[in-house]
């Protein structure tokens, strides 16, 4: 049930896409009762790519890569994963685990009918997709990964879980000022590019749903985000790249040294001046490295 918009918040139907003409927007039921938010565009018929945001993101941050990737001749779908943008937002901290999530993205696939797409994942979306490949690397046909975030460790995680127990969870619903996201695009950005107050209306609009902060707050306590030091990461093999900003607070001193041992071949690109959001922030580099990658791969 949608329920009635916050004051100040963009309501559903002006969130992005917003009624153009160019795009598919469906809500398909996924087994587990979940209904997902789908944004797509291209011809059906063609290769699919899918995209997954990460955390605290909706699949907007798409928006300067679906209409490129389609354009070159790809089926380009984004999602909004469980806990974010439009879909359900189920509350339960292993809603959140890395398991769930993984199974999340396979009944993803199964409801969209996605036999071996390419995957695009950002941020947390990267590395929760390197789990989904690790685990079913029969479905992906390619792997994207984006500033991905979440086998090294984030940066003073302690932090924001110390700031955020769960006692907190009834003020947490009420409280979610629109200065809290723009405070958090500013520190997400480099140099490169920078956002708009309609952008930051995109991002602070799904938080009229009392669920969704709740279900943010769970899984940055549910999710590991330091699985390099506590799981046995598996070696992925297929066509991949890696992409990051080099001033990406969240990234280590390193860059993506590690996904070479994981994935070997992989392509890896840092972008001067781009911070962590890049794909909205340096959308030519990340179009062209992706094409480049989905190209090679079909």
């Amino acid at each position: 049930m949608i329920r009635p918009v916050r004051r100040g918040r963009l309501s559903p139907g002006e969130m992005f896409p917003a009624g153009d003409p160019a795009y598919r927007v469906s809500y398909p039921r996924l087994r587990s009762g979940i209904k997902v938010r789908v944004v797509e565009r291209g011809d059906l018929a063609s290769p699919p790519v899918l995209f997954v945001p990460g955390w605290g993101c909706s699949l907007y941050v798409y928006r300067r890569n679906l209409p490129v990737v389609a354009d070159a001749g790809f089926r380009a779908i984004a999602v909004d994963i469980k806990g974010h943008g439009l879909s359900f937002k189920p509350l339960g901290v292993r809603e959140y685990s890395v398991e769930s999530l993984v199974d999340h993205i396979e009944e993803i696939l199964d409801a969209l009918g996605l036999d071996k797409p390419a995957l695009v994942g950002h941020s947390m979306g990267a590395t929760l997709l390197y789990h989904f490949v690790s685990r079913h690397p029969e479905r992906a046909r390619s792997l994207a990964l984006l500033s991905p975030v979440g086998l090294s460790g984030v940066p003073r995680m302690w932090l924001y879980r110390s700031l955020s127990p769960s006692f907190l969870e009834p003020i947490i619903r009420r409280v979610r000022p629109r200065t809290i996201v723009k405070l958090a695009l500013k520190r997400v950005y480099g140099s490169r590019g920078s956002f708009s107050e309609e952008d930051v209306d995109q991002y602070w609009a799904p938080t009229q749903f009392p669920e969704c902060s709740v279900a943010l707050r769970q899984l940055l306590h549910s999710y590991d985000w330091t699985a390099a030091r506590t799981r046995k990461l598996a070696t992925v093999s297929l066509p991949a790249i890696g992409v990051w900003g080099s001033l990406d607070h969240m990234i280590p001193a390193d860059g993506l040294d590690m996904y070479k041992r994981l994935i070997p071949g992989i392509a890896l690109r840092e972008i001067e001046g781009a911070g962590h959001i890049i794909p909205e922030e340096t959308p030519d580099e990340v179009n062209e490295a992706l094409i480049a990658l989905l190209r090679r791969a079909s």
